[in-house]
């Protein structure tokens, strides 16, 4: 289907006839790229099964047999009680220090672990410190009572857990995860760049005069040909139907259009969701007013790269007319 040849009309009908009714795709619930970090440890991971099952008698001096030999072992504790993954990276490094406090009136008001790499732990007292943290944070118990079978299966459980808690931070961001696959394919076709969440300052290193009016705005995808100096920006957002007011949506983004139009750069908003099902009359104006306009669907069926083929011939045109090196469209 073509679609940048249609009446404003016919493409609302389009638009409306295939509006989404979720914006969660299957990056949405797992990303497992966040799954990593622990494949620096694989043998302290297996090494760990030792401590799986053990009996009471022997479990204190298999845990102070295992870290004698290999010290690193302790490093894989935050992964155990599931610590966040810039505050692992920040232990490793040695940046912070993992701090416990302590209510007993007798004791310290609080403990301090170490984790970063090359940890030292030469001598009994020390390795007794770190059996102490362990028994203290649970994790003998886990071993004893709870993993049966395998460190690592656990680890990898626990990681997927903690990503799947992330959702709620990528609520926001699913239409764009949903998006990104569509933008990254079309780039490897035509050999372009896709930048993602960047400043429009950043296109100044490839010659764009970006006024101080939008440098520190985020585009949420820019597709860049930076050998031709020619880019388009892409809004991508999905709106449900509580909250939204589509006339102040298309208004702001008619605004966004103009803005970056002085510094040579195309617009295009994907929308969704069912915010538009009543709201033909705000599609219409968006339709008249902006260049490039589309949902989900008109994205995955052709007008991407009906948008990237439009603009490299109107391209051409311009590279004909202007002779005064000023930047381009595609």
């Amino acid at each position: 289907m073509k679609f940048c040849c249609q009446k404003s009309d016919d493409l609302v009908k389009v638009f409306t006839d295939n509006i989404l009714s979720t914006n969660r795709g299957f990056n949405y619930y797992v990303d497992w790229t966040n799954i990593d970090g622990y494949k620096d440890f694989l043998v302290e991971i297996h090494a760990m099964d030792i401590l799986i099952g053990c009996k009471e008698s022997d479990f204190k001096d298999n845990f102070f047999t295992l870290v004698s030999k290999l010290p690193n072992v302790v490093l894989l504790f935050p992964f155990l009680f599931g610590l966040a993954k810039n505050e692992r990276e920040q232990l490793y490094k040695g940046k912070n220090k993992l701090t416990i406090i302590q209510d007993e009136l007798d004791c310290a008001d609080h403990l301090v672990y170490s984790f970063s790499k090359g940890i030292n732990l030469s001598d009994e007292k020390s390795i007794e410190t770190y059996y102490d943290f362990f028994v203290q944070m649970g994790l003998k118990q886990l071993y004893q009572n709870i993993i049966e079978k395998s460190t690592f299966d656990y680890i990898v459980g626990v990681l997927v857990g903690m990503d799947s808690n992330g959702r709620k931070n990528r609520g926001g961001k699913a239409f764009e995860l949903a998006c990104q696959p569509l933008f990254e394919k079309i780039c490897d076709k035509y050999q372009l760049k896709l930048l993602i969440q960047k400043q429009f300052k950043e296109l100044r290193k490839y010659g764009f005069d970006i006024s101080e009016d939008v440098a520190n705005r985020k585009a949420d995808f820019i597709l860049l040909d930076d050998k031709k100096k020619a880019a388009i920006n892409f809004e991508v957002n999905f709106y449900n139907d509580t909250g939204s007011k589509p006339e102040e949506i298309i208004d702001s983004y008619i605004n966004r259009q103009n803005d970056l139009k002085s510094a040579g750069i195309d617009f295009a908003l994907v929308t969704d969701g069912k915010c538009w099902i009543t709201a033909s009359n705000q599609l219409s104006k968006g339709f008249r007013h902006l260049n490039f306009l589309l949902n989900f669907y008109m994205l995955k069926h052709g007008m991407l790269e009906e948008i990237v083929n439009y603009i490299g011939i109107k391209r051409m045109f311009l590279t004909a007319s202007q002779q005064d090196n000023k930047i381009v469209l595609f």
